[in-house]
């Protein structure tokens, strides 16, 4: 999925189709969690989300004013806990919420509209210039690297693994199966699910010309390029590694529900948009994190993201009038 500056970084390609007995198995939850704890990390993230300058922009604010805010207050924040014994643990979270917000937010449009910058930009074709938008997230992914300095973080505790493809699903309210299943027959059938649904909303509001369809073959290579950038960028930045630093604070299908409804918020303003596109963003967001947690590996994540963020590409780029 993709922002109106969307969003790689270490791409989840490393196969480790292997049986669930030989797959790093996710810490060990405390049976209780800190009720300040996950009070502190559900406010940080909605703080932390789109959603203030989705409320500041309906009363007619503009600029980098909010955001620059919730960077200060989520690095003091990440500060102040950081010297207490009972809420260390959220220190990394919070201090990932404010890079993530920093470089989605403030770095990645600066540098868009800074000359030299914008002038390249200007003078590309535009499946090029999707992809250099896009590229400028990575800088929020390479600042995400600061959150691990002094911390035991893995690359299991990352996800950053292809995964046991073929892991069992659990069962769960939203999805309408209760029979036992396989992540291997759940995984291409979510795939097209998702796939239509984008489909038909961004019909409904971009009114493509579908004509145009036979004139982007030859975008083909950027379309690929885009989309797997984005999707590995995002999994990154949302997922892999708010989950690791989350992992002794909350359980693991809360903190899947956290970072789904902060991914939610962010394509406020993206493709899927609107308060639609948030709840089309934050159910997608859900059922990623869900495969990363069962099959224990980024795969399927990447996999289902990808083919949303190339059939967006596509309809945007039917849309595009020069």
């Amino acid at each position: 999925m993709a922002g109106s500056i969307r969003e790689g970084l270490p791409s989840p390609i490393e196969v480790a189709d292997v049986p669930p007995s030989s797959v790093a198995q996710p810490a060990v939850t405390p049976p209780r969690v800190d009720p300040w704890c996950r009070a502190i990390a559900w406010g940080a993230m909605l703080g932390a989300s789109l959603l203030p300058t989705i409320l500041s922009r309906s009363a007619g604010e503009e600029g980098y004013s909010v955001p620059v805010a919730q960077v200060l207050v989520l690095v003091l924040a990440s500060l102040i806990v950081g010297r207490s014994s009972r809420l260390r643990v959220l220190s990394g979270f919070l201090l990932t919420l404010a890079v993530l917000r920093l470089g989605w937010s403030v770095i990645a449009p600066i540098v868009a509209d800074w000359g030299p910058v914008y002038g390249l930009m200007d003078g590309l074709d535009w499946g090029p210039k999707m992809f250099v938008i896009r590229l400028l997230n990575v800088t929020g992914a390479l600042l995400m690297l600061t959150t691990f300095v002094g911390r035991r973080i893995t690359r299991d505790d990352l996800f950053l693994r292809i995964g046991y493809l073929n892991a069992p699903v659990k069962p769960e309210r939203i999805l309408w199966f209760r029979s036992p299943l396989r992540w291997w027959h759940l995984g291409p059938l979510i795939v097209l699910i998702f796939a239509l649904a984008m489909i038909a909303f961004l019909f409904s509001n971009l009114r493509p010309n579908f004509w145009q369809l036979t004139q982007h073959w030859q975008l083909l290579p950027w379309a690929v390029a885009t989309a797997a950038l984005n999707a590995a960028n995002e999994e990154f930045q949302f997922r892999c590694v708010p989950l690791a630093h989350l992992r002794n604070v909350l359980p693991l299908r809360e903190g899947v529900w956290l970072t789904a409804i902060f991914f939610g918020l962010a394509h406020y303003f993206g493709q899927p948009s609107g308060w639609l596109g948030v709840a089309m963003a934050a159910i997608a967001g859900f059922i990623w994190g869900k495969s990363m947690v069962e099959t224990r590996g980024a795969g399927w994540a990447f996999g289902i993201h990808f083919v949303q963020d190339l059939v967006i590409f596509y309809f945007l780029a039917m849309s595009f009038k020069p």
